[in-house]
């Protein structure tokens, strides 16, 4: 499963209101924001959610937002979406989970799952413990009640309390030997089986990790900084060396003796196994989830200094400073998520302005680095003032989310940058990053682009339609740049500025009411453009059809692109609601569409491609 929404509720900066849920996109999600507007607040709160295991520092009396009307207490909700692998499994619907101190309570569509697939194997276990008789332990007082209730968890069949099943199951496995010799074999048996189960449960939930800070393998480490280091992780916190060891397994004592001057043969031994370690648990998981080159991570022992150099395939070894900060970056990030113990089928990983020492090349060889984390199944949250950082070619303006501080304190996380609920005076500094962009490079961001075709939709659903179809169909991105608009007028404005600028452009309108007279017949009466050459509409029709008001009986609009059916289609496979509105329908879909979970028709395929070649052929394209 994957995570498509949090809400954070009292959080720190973040109150009991609408917009304290952040919505998470299947693959990459960028927040951005001004200094102190609680984006660091928003990641935060994120990495707090553990759900098998109880975590009381996120409830913490400094963690609760006091100023809160409802500041009793935080809580967090979790909804979560199932991937292709899960729905075949029968978990289609959204899955539920919120989290207060002490409990984790899911509802839904893996509750379903479980009460008709797991929860009966959890029963054979209690029933076994009541046939064994009334007290099978042997334990009294505090113990006997544990048992008591550890035992009714396994029974529970309306409900379902993650932290509360893992606490059992604990429980019952470090107890193993007071059970009845008689009956012990058994009960192993049993246990095994429903742990090995559970595990599997386990791995379908994501698991939070959150690389607060970038910490570095430097390339030599001198006998006194090893030893220094190695005390503690705070000693050096921006150094990885402590979790590098920590991920190794192998004693603070015995990897300093390797380091220390010398070869006696105990040293020597200790070297070659640091280098099987490494070779076991980082070079060759990492060739799994670095599949741009293999490489292989190489430790020396030379008079006292240790020192790091990757060896590529092609046998070219080099210092670790000598590679690029794209691979250190990935390498370490995968060693300090490898070290904390973060695996799993779905990491969300969670990046607190990355990169933000690197140049601008580097940057951007992060943004390539994060898709291929999320074609790895994994999703990626990060904060970014850079425009460098800020993947709009690829990603579309949609998948940024804005997160502003209002005069009270309190930090509101907004689903679109251009969300008209942000204050003017926040908003130029909120999106900053964005008209940095558009400023630094025409061409390769979103914004009007001066030699391209810029197509200005009347609204974000058109915009994410044309923009995943785009993809699917592989529209040669040179050719074009699309713009989203908030309605016929808004889109009349972005024409306006378009034309002042001398760039080329058309704006694209539903076939309705709307369409044709706030927006193509505007445009052709007041302000003396041409059909076909500065405006047209989803559906390819004749100055003659608007005249005789055609569209009041033919109504065509972006979703009649995509067909109803394809899109009743989709709600049916997928489990969606249908009443949900046109935005949220649209991103749903994009994201079902690029991450493979729902493939779309052949019919709406065509649809777009006709639509694409007569928007081109306007111009000769």
């Amino acid at each position: 499963m994957y995570v498509h929404s949090v809400k954070l509720i009292n959080f720190k900066s973040i109150g009991d209101y609408p917009e304290n849920e952040i919505i998470l996109e299947p693959r990459v999600t960028s927040i951005i924001g001004k200094n102190e507007s609680g984006k660091s607040n928003v990641l935060d709160g994120l990495s707090q959610i553990n759900f098998f295991t109880n975590n009381p520092s996120a409830f913490g009396i400094n963690i609760i937002n006091r100023n809160s009307d409802s500041g009793i207490q935080n809580s967090f909700i979790v909804m979560l979406k199932s991937n292709s692998e899960e729905m075949e499994k029968g978990i289609r619907e959204d899955t539920r989970v919120e989290i207060v101190n002490g409990q984790c309570s899911v509802s839904g569509g893996f509750l379903e799952y479980y009460v008709e697939h797991i929860s009966p194997e959890f029963e054979k276990i209690a029933k076994f413990l009541d046939e064994i008789g009334v007290n099978p332990l042997q334990v009294k007082d505090q113990e006997l009640a544990n048992y008591k209730i550890y035992k009714q968890a396994f029974s529970q069949k309306e409900e379902l309390d993650l932290y509360q099943q893992q606490k059992s199951l604990n429980f019952f496995r470090t107890r193993t030997t007071k059970i009845p010799v008689q009956y012990r074999e058994e009960f192993e048996h049993k246990l095994d089986s429903i742990y090995n189960t559970w595990s599997e449960i386990k791995s379908m939930f994501p698991v939070f990790f959150y690389r607060k800070s970038d910490k570095h393998l430097n390339t030599l480490y001198k006998l006194e900084n090893v030893e220094k280091e190695l005390k503690a992780s705070t000693v050096a916190p921006n150094s990885l060396l402590y979790d590098f060891v920590k991920l190794l397994g192998i004693s603070v004592e015995d990897f300093v003796l390797a380091v220390r001057t010398g070869n006696i043969p105990k040293q020597e031994s200790l070297r070659r196994k640091i280098n099987r370690l490494v070779e076991e648990k980082i070079n060759r998981p990492f060739h799994d989830y670095y599949q741009t080159e293999k490489i292989n991570l190489d430790l020396g022992f030379n008079a006292g200094v240790l020192s790091f150099a990757v060896q590529s395939e092609d046998g070219e070894a080099l210092m670790l400073s000598e590679r690029s900060n794209g691979l250190k970056w990935y390498l370490e990030t995968f060693i300090d998520a490898r070290a904390n113990d973060i695996q799993g089928r779905n990491i969300v990983y969670l990046f607190d302005e990355p990169g933000i020492s690197l140049h601008v090349n580097a940057q951007k060889e992060l943004l390539q680095l994060f898709q291929h984390l999320a074609e790895k199944g994994n999703q990626v949250v990060y904060t970014t003032h850079s425009p460098y950082m800020l993947d709009l070619k690829t990603n579309g303006v949609h998948r940024i989310r804005a997160v502003v501080k209002n005069a009270e304190g309190f930090t509101f996380i907004y689903k679109t940058a251009y969300d008209s609920r942000i204050a003017p005076d926040s908003q130029k500094d909120t999106l900053a990053p964005i008209i940095s962009a558009i400023g630094m490079n025409l061409n390769d961001t979103f914004g009007p682009a001066n030699d391209k075709l810029n197509i200005v939709t009347e609204g974000m659903s058109d915009y994410i339609y044309l923009c995943t179809m785009a993809k699917i169909l592989h529209i040669d991105t040179e050719k074009y740049a699309i713009l989203p608009a908030v309605g016929a007028p808004n889109c009349i404005n972005i024409c306006s500025i378009l034309q002042g600028w001398g760039c080329r452009y058309i704006a694209l309108f539903d076939y309705d009411e709307a369409g044709v007279k706030s927006g193509g017949e505007y445009l052709r009466k007041e302000m003396m453009l041409e059909y076909k050459s500065h405006y047209c509409y989803v559906l390819d029709v004749t100055q003659e059809d608007v005249d005789q008001m055609t569209y009041k009986d033919s109504v065509c609009m972006i979703e009649d692109i995509m067909t109803r059916e394809e899109i009743n289609k989709f709600c049916e496979e997928t489990n969606t609601a249908k009443t949900i509105g046109k935005p949220l329908m649209a991103k749903l879909m994009s994201n079902a569409i690029e991450s493979g979970i729902y493939q779309i028709g052949e019919e709406c395929k065509s649809n777009f491609q006709c639509l694409f070649d007569r928007i081109f052929s306007y111009f000769n394209i």
